[in-house]
């Protein structure tokens, strides 16, 4: 490095210097403003992006980019060295951390050695992948939901979708959805571990039959077994028998068959499947899915002949050609109806795929990948097994729909394998935006239900308090229900929700359930209800599947309109089998068509939003000069949008904005960004602004609206707190706006200071050409007297916090004899202030309480932060989405404007320090995946720093840039 360095920007007149080991920064003018400089010490580091990344954002130019060292949070799983031994672990890192970074945290969660500073001494593995050190966090293959394992490489069940090999997958049965590639030579297939492929079915012997793939050719042979063998209804015995794609192989309660991609176009092919869907890696530990829009089905009519042999399901046809082969044409009518059977028994597996098809579609993800959602055919569909009637394996379904609650009952250890079935059928053709999934259930079943942790549809969506929508103990299990119920006088929205309640095991799941199974199906809510004893179902189950047989492998189905069916052979999955699947599903998110690229950040900073990242007085005096001189500026600057700055204006889109939230949303702190916004938009001279803290819980330090009383804007602050000066500002603002209405004498503020600044031209026009300064008031004489002495009004900007603790105000709160007086006092300003240059700006964390009011009439400024439901969402803004923002991101929020469009962003943050240029550290955190349906840890935000606040340094700059401009702050009304 050279010993010295200087980098200048010309048109900003910023600059980065080196010099014997030091870096300065130096922010100003190109136009010869002085800036400020802020210092750093030159130490090593590996890349130039690490050491400047995060500091860019806060130079000048840098708002509307996206953070490049944002949050990343990815949940993996840690396998040990030692069978059995597995930590999930919560990763928090800025975007782009290598593994080296983690290795050692990593390595130490599983309660191996201790964190390394460098990770070199930990060798990590992806399956049977070694993973290199520089592999990146968030990127394939460390993405949500992956298991990694120490020091060796596990089992190889990598998540890969298989391609063109052929394929033998168990298509039903006690132990389904087996996917298992035919790469050449024998595969046995049986109960016992040595077998190739073992199957989990009483009936299976321990080398049941066995599959031979060779010359291209695949034959099946049977070993002996003790109940057979058959293939499409023939017996196999011991001599090979030709074992071709499509058809049906039967062993014991089991059914498997032969896909062979790419087969080519003779007798039973299947040709490529369609191609996978689009998952784009968005380097934060999710793959974004893109929709691939497709053709809408065309059912095959009744009539249909037979369809040609080239789509999955084309087994019972080929039975059919075989059976008729010699037949003559005085059959043909028989013919004719066996392939009418066939074509109905292609589409109906297509519509109905067996859990083998579910585990491709996840691990592909497969082009049916969340195809249904609100008004598809067969949205909320399930399929529960098969049975030989009308043709061989033909599907039963039943829908959730028109079912309302769906009843599962039999021994628990088979009842939850045909649930698991179930769900991940929801979780695979539902996306997260259609189907929202909660789990009921006690605490000593929650290891069988563990995989559902990673499915992307248990995730809170709706404001919930937790981080998955569990309900595993009492608490959680109350919380979950009291949610649910108070969604049960809505009407239904587009998204389902499927309730899991499982009481296999006797113990009844704390609450009120049955309330909730007999009223939820009302509200677009739905649920299965999972017992092992068939009396204890709920009564309100419409549709009814009980496990019958000495081993459970056959289902009694009671269809919603009554009927009956008997002998259905269950498709049941295994636990490893979910949580492969389930996994494949956790890093997959829905797109939602095209946006900018940059997302919106996790926290904006005002003054970045701003453009005064260093505020000077220069700068600010520099605004203020540029300024119209009818009425200055009333833009306010919220935040961060996708496209850059969110800004609104009180004169041209309000007259009023009204702000709402749930607790901790960030009510507050965005009415302080909006007082300092207005603040550095004007001067205080022509811009006045009254405070009010409507809790009257603003005494402390840095709490409610005091924190921004010394904007030299600030007139009169107050704290609802105070009954006397309450009525005192009640009555000052009605005396205000009195004053306005005299003074104007109806005439509209903008046209009133328009004809001002028309005389105040014309004044100086009187002026003599060789004039180069206006006269002193002493030679202008009784015309400049008579313009200094007419009275001013400035624009009066009233910012209320808590507005709802005003108008319903706790019993026992000191201020509640004054409430009314100031509230009638602030609607006064809502119906008449447009008119007279006086604005509200209003907090409301209960939209329900000021709903219907004036203010909430008059405001045609709105914004929804983070709400407890989605009722008021829709009274703040009109949709439900501020009930789904997450309760980790404070701030987050929708504004909707004058003309109906609403738009998210981030608000700014202006009660936060500068922050230090320093990365952020990555983090490793074991979890406990029950404790996930608890409320999440409050953790209070730690200041980066130790300096003042932004409003602080804020303020300082424009005390000093209203004396150099001679700007005398406007005199209190109180």
């Amino acid at each position: 490095m050279a010993d010295r360095m200087k980098i200048m920007d010309g048109e900003t007149g910023s600059a980065l210097s080196v010099a014997g080991g030091r870096m300065q920064v130096h922010t100003g003018t190109a136009s010869g403003n002085r800036g400020g400089a802020r210092e750093f010490r030159a130490e090593p580091c590996r890349t130039a992006e690490a050491r400047w990344g995060r500091h860019a954002a806060s130079l000048p130019g840098a708002m509307g980019r996206r953070d490049r060292w944002s949050r990343m949070q990815i949940r993996l799983t840690v396998l040990g060295p030692r069978s059995g031994q597995a930590c999930d672990v919560l990763v928090t890192a800025p975007a782009g951390t290598p593994l080296s970074a983690v290795a050692g945290a990593i390595s130490a969660s599983a309660g191996v050695g201790q964190p390394s500073r460098s990770g070199s001494a930990v060798t990590l593995h992806a399956g049977a992948e070694r993973l290199a050190p520089t592999a990146v966090l968030g990127h394939p293959p460390l993405v949500d939901g992956a298991a990694v394992s120490l020091h060796g490489p596990a089992d190889d069940h990598a998540l890969q979708a298989p391609g063109q090999v052929p394929r033998l997958q168990v298509v039903g049965g006690p132990d389904a959805g087996g996917v298992h590639l035919l790469h050449g030579g024998q595969v046995r297939i049986g109960r016992s571990a040595e077998a190739d492929v073992p199957l989990d079915d009483p009936d299976v012997s321990r080398l049941h039959t066995a599959v031979t793939v060779e010359a291209g050719q695949v034959t099946v042979v049977d070993l002996g077994s003790t109940n057979g063998t058959t293939l499409d209804g023939l017996g196999v015995g011991r001599r090979p028998v030709p074992f071709e794609p499509g058809t049906l192989l039967r062993i014991g309660e089991s059914t498997l068959t032969l896909e062979m991609p790419g087969a080519g176009r003779g007798e039973g092919a299947v040709p490529p499947p369609p191609p996978n869907r689009p998952a784009v890696p968005d380097g934060e530990g999710h793959l974004q899915v893109s929709p691939v829009p497709r053709p809408p089905s065309v059912p095959v009519p009744p009539d249909a002949g037979p369809a040609p042999a080239q789509a999955p399901g084309s087994r019972a046809r080929a039975l059919a050609k075989r059976l008729t082969a010699a037949r003559s044409g005085a059959r043909a009518a028989e013919t004719q109806e066996l392939d009418r059977l066939a074509a109905r028994h292609q589409e109906m597996r297509a519509r109905r795929p067996d859990p083998s098809e579910v585990l491709l579609t996840a691990i592909g993800p497969g082009p049916r990948l969340w195809e249904r959602g609100p008004g598809h055919p067969d949205a909320l569909t399930v399929r529960l097994g098969t049975v030989d009637v009308p043709v061989a394996a033909a599907p039963v379904a039943v829908g959730l729909g028109e079912a309302g609650v769906l009843g599962l009952a039999g021994p628990a250890p088979r009842v939850r394998a045909l649930a698991r079935s179930v769900v991940a059928q929801l979780a695979a053709l539902h996306g997260p935006s259609a189907l929202e999934l909660v789990l009921l259930a006690c605490d000593e079943q929650a290891e069988a239900w563990s995989w559902m942790r990673w499915l992307p549809q248990l995730r809170p969506a709706q404001g919930q308090d937790c981080r998955l929508l569990l309900g595993l103990d009492a608490d959680q299990q109350q919380r979950r229900i009291a949610e649910l119920s108070a969604r049960l006088e809505l009407p239904p929205p587009k998204r389902a929700t499927v309730v899991v309640v499982d009481e296999s095991s006797g113990r009844r799941v704390r609450g009120d359930v049955a309330r909730l199974l007999e009223r939820g199906p009302a509200a677009g809510i739905h649920a299965l209800h999972i017992t092992a004893d068939p009396q204890r179902l709920s009564p309100v189950c419409g549709a009814r599947a009980v496990l019958t047989g000495e081993v459970a492998a056959y289902l009694d189905v009671t269809l919603p309109d009554g009927s009956a069916m008997g002998e259905v052979v269950a498709d049941a999955v295994s636990p490893a089998w979910a949580e492969r699947f389930a996994r494949a599903l956790s890093p997959l998110r829905e797109a939602e068509g095209p946006r900018p690229r940059s997302a919106l950040p996790e926290r904006a900073r005002l003054l970045d939003a701003l453009d005064l990242a260093l505020a000077t007085p220069a700068k600010i005096s520099a605004r203020w000069s540029e300024l119209p001189a009818t009425g200055g500026s009333t833009a306010a600057v919220l935040g961060v949008a996708a496209d850059g700055r969110c800004s609104v204006d009180l004169a041209q889109d309000g007259p009023h904005l009204l702000v709402g939230g749930a607790p901790g949303s960030g009510k507050t702190e965005l009415l302080r960004s909006v007082a300092a916004s207005l603040a550095a938009a004007d001067r205080p001279d022509r811009l006045s602004l009254v405070l009010v803290d409507g809790a009257g819980d603003g005494a402390g330090i840095g709490e409610g609206l005091r924190t921004c009383t010394d904007l030299p804007h600030v007139s009169t602050y107050l704290e609802a707190s105070d009954p006397v000066r309450m009525r005192e500002l009640a009555q000052a603002l009605t005396a205000e706006l009195n004053r306005r209405e005299d003074l104007l004498d109806g005439r509209d503020f903008g046209a009133w200071q328009a004809e001002r600044l028309l005389a105040a031209s014309r004044l100086i026009g009187q002026r003599r050409p060789h004039e180069e300064r206006p006269r002193k008031p002493s030679e202008q004489g009784a015309v400049k007297t008579q313009v200094r002495t007419e009275p001013t009004l400035p624009r009066l900007v009233v910012v209320v916090d808590d507005f709802d603790a005003l108008v319903a105000p706790a019993l026992g709160s000191p201020g509640r004899p004054s409430a009314g007086s100031m509230v009638r006092a602030l609607d006064a300003v809502a119906r008449r202030g447009a008119r007279l240059g006086v604005h509200l700006v209003a907090s409301t964390g209960r939209p329900e309480r000021t709903s219907g009011g004036e203010v909430d009439e008059q405001a045609r400024l709105r914004v929804a932060l983070r709400t407890d439901d989605p009722v008021s969402s829709r009274l703040l803004v009109h949709v439900e989405d501020a009930a789904g923002l997450d309760e980790a991101i404070p701030g987050r929020g929708y504004v909707r404007r004058r003309d109906g469009s609403v738009t998210p962003f981030q608000a700014g943050r202006v009660s936060g320090r500068i922050p230090r240029t320093a990365t952020l550290r990555p983090t490793v955190v074991p979890v406990e995946w029950q404790r996930m349906g608890d409320p999440p840890t409050r953790r209070p935000v730690r200041e980066l720093g130790n300096g003042p606040t932004d409003l602080a340094l804020l303020a300082s700059a424009l005390q000093r840039a209203a004396e150099s401009a001679g700007a005398q702050p406007c005199p209190p009304l109180i």
